[in-house]
């Protein structure tokens, strides 16, 4: 395991400096540049000068790119560009924990609620609960989050009044209607999986081996069927996680929740080099510890998977 891990901490390294590289690359192979927005376009060619002089845009890409690199190391990943005098550390850590609570919140309700219904699905197959289940599903994949949460605020928010329309500081109920706008297509996406993979593995040898062998179906169920089904579901579980940070930005939008999404879409479009390059250094960090997490995981589920290996 310690193998394993090492192993793996040296990957998750080498990804996130390709992924950090690749991405300042791109940044600044696009013509133009953050200082050329409407607000500055007038302003002397010394105050232009200035400004590129402080951000370090004067210099070589691979230069800037070096200095990213020794100052993230510090924790520091410098000064936003658009908005002058915001730290950018400051900032996603002001909002990566409203993003982080919102989405990881809807997971666990989709990835809880989608596992129990596919499960449900499988052991009611052809019944009325699985026809529930695969309405559900088709529902939840051909209507989008924002739809859903468009109805979500007409409904319960501007007619019964229920909840906020609009995310309110220390008002639990305002999170509600987004997070169930969230976890709607999770629970659809779950479901799916879960059904399809309970239906493969409830009809395999060593599930025929254990009802021969006397096991009771409780046992079955939770101990072969449920264990040995869970990998698919799974297995998109770490992707998921990461995309809560950045995937959500448009339920943010709708109920202006002040997270980490709306400034990373402004910065993208305001070519904010600095904030852009520091989120994505943050994806892609998130990304591989929770495909470590996933395959460690895989583990406990399936004795059968060596991480040694």
């Amino acid at each position: 395991m310690t193998r394993y891990m090492l192993k793996r901490v040296a990957f998750m390294v080498l990804s996130i400096i390709v992924v950090s590289a690749a991405t300042f690359w791109m940044m600044h192979s696009v013509p133009g540049n953050p200082l050329a927005t409407r607000a500055r376009k007038n302003l002397p060619e010394q105050v232009l000068a200035n400004y590129n002089k402080k951000y370090g845009l004067d210099k070589p890409v691979s230069t800037q790119y070096a200095l990213f690199v020794k100052n993230a190391l510090k924790g520091d990943f410098g000064e936003s560009i658009i908005y002058p005098g915001q730290q950018i550390s400051k900032t996603i850590a002001k909002t990566a924990p409203v993003s982080g609570k919102l989405g990881l919140i809807s997971i666990f309700f989709g990835f809880t609620i989608g596992v129990a219904f596919g499960f449900i699905a499988a052991l009611n197959r052809g019944k009325w609960p699985d026809f529930l289940v695969i309405t559900i599903a088709i529902l939840g994949v051909t209507i989008p989050s924002f739809v859903m949460a468009s109805l979500l605020q007409y409904f319960f928010g501007a007619k019964l009044k229920w909840f906020p329309i609009t995310y309110r500081k220390g008002n639990w109920k305002s999170f509600v209607m987004p997070i169930t706008a969230l976890s709607f297509g999770t629970i659809a996406t779950y479901a799916r999986y879960m059904r399809s993979s309970v239906l493969e593995v409830i009809n395999s040898d060593y599930v025929l081996t254990a009802r021969a062998k006397g096991v009771t179906e409780m046992g079955i169920l939770f101990k072969h069927i449920l264990k040995n089904a869970m990998i698919p579901a799974v297995t998109i579980l770490g992707p998921q996680i990461t995309g809560v940070f950045a995937g959500s930005f448009i339920i943010e939008k709708i109920f202006n929740i002040p997270g980490l999404g709306q400034f990373l879409v402004s910065s993208i479009g305001s070519r904010d080099y600095p904030f852009i390059i520091s989120t994505t250094v943050l994806f892609g960090f998130l990304f591989v510890l929770s495909q470590l997490i996933v395959d460690i995981v895989y583990g406990f589920l399936d004795p059968r998977i060596k991480l040694a290996e």
